[in-house]
């Protein structure tokens, strides 16, 4: 949440919930005066906060450094919430078996907002792979996975649009080239994309009951591991993979 977000909103709940969200993104820990910095607090504002969230075991300090982390106690939260989604239960099987057959890294995302998110994964056994943390976010239309999700989304062009002044110069977004390739997708059933560079992904959407996808599966090697015949191995498993789920999930 930015400063100016926190500015707009009333109350103390999203100032706090705004201070937590800082903590759990930061890598190292954090002063009171970073804090307040980072979110247009006034100091006392951001202490009374902090002294909140450390009361109720979402916040650490530093005897050493006075300086303020948060606790694993978010964590627990988040993975009760992760386990319990019907998407990631009903998918985990389906998971495995692409795994095994194409011997390379599946994840499983779901959309949230602009961005999509990593439910599971299963690591490839093979010497390189490529490997995203569950729980993290990547803007959707840099990814196989979010372009999979996007082609069947009605907003999918305000989405590209957004994400493009977000990242701005770091990286330019074609948004013309990017809203034809969702044409393709939508046609072909199947999205691709290299996130990363020497990485290649393929996923494809899980259709259930409506007309948008409820999350989407990819699977991504390194480049110089998939040729041609590898490439079409990996999309005939990948097809039929999200096709059989999508029937599970339809009748949950």
């Amino acid at each position: 949440m930015t400063a100016e977000l926190v500015s707009m909103a009333e109350g103390v709940v999203p100032r706090t919930f705004a201070v937590l969200e800082v903590l759990a993104q930061s890598p190292e820990p954090l002063r009171l005066s970073a804090v307040a910095l980072r979110l247009g607090l006034q100091k006392s504002t951001a202490h009374r906060i902090l002294a909140a969230l450390i009361g109720l075991g979402f916040a650490q300090q530093s005897a050493e450094t006075g300086c303020y982390s948060a606790t694993l106690k978010l964590w627990e939260l988040g993975a009760n919430v992760i386990t319990e989604h019907p998407i990631k239960r009903a998918a985990s099987g389906f998971l495995q078996e692409l795994q095994r057959a194409t011997g390379e890294t599946v994840s499983l995302v779901i959309r949230a907002g602009d961005d999509v998110l990593y439910l599971d994964k299963m690591i490839s056994p093979r010497p390189i792979r490529f490997t995203t943390r569950i729980g993290s976010r990547v803007p959707a239309p840099l990814t196989a996975g979010g372009k999979a999700i996007l082609a069947h989304a009605g907003d999918a062009g305000a989405v590209l649009e957004r994400t493009a002044a977000a990242l701005g110069d770091r990286r330019r977004l074609d948004i013309a080239a990017l809203t034809a390739e969702l044409e393709q997708v939508r046609e072909r059933g199947y999205a691709m994309a290299g996130y990363q560079p020497g990485v290649v992904g393929f996923a494809a959407p899980i259709m259930t009951r409506g007309p948008e996808a409820a999350a989407a599966i990819s699977v991504s090697a390194p480049a110089e591991r998939v040729d041609e015949a590898g490439r079409r191995e990996i999309i005939e498993h990948l097809l039929s993979t999200c096709a059989s789920m999508a029937e599970r999930v339809g009748r949950l």
